[in-house]
């Protein structure tokens, strides 16, 4: 686990740790749906810089959005 991953999960536990010593109540299904909330995957699509190895779809695409922007 990154550095960036565990910061943000203590970051998460903190809060639950001070709310469960100051008495404040957490349902279960309050806690589970948290933690899917957390664990879920998250996907990202990256177009490649190295134009040497662009297929022709990319290359049209980055023709596309380069037209777009001016």
């Amino acid at each position: 686990m990154s550095i960036k991953g565990k910061l943000r999960m203590i970051f998460l536990y903190l809060p639950l740790l001070a709310g469960a010593l100051s008495g404040v109540p957490m349902r279960p299904e309050d806690m589970e749906k948290l933690m899917a909330a957390m664990n879920q995957q998250k996907i990202v699509y990256v177009i490649p810089k190295d134009e040497d190895n662009d297929d022709e779809t990319v290359r049209e695409i980055r023709k596309m959005v380069a037209a777009t922007r001016r």
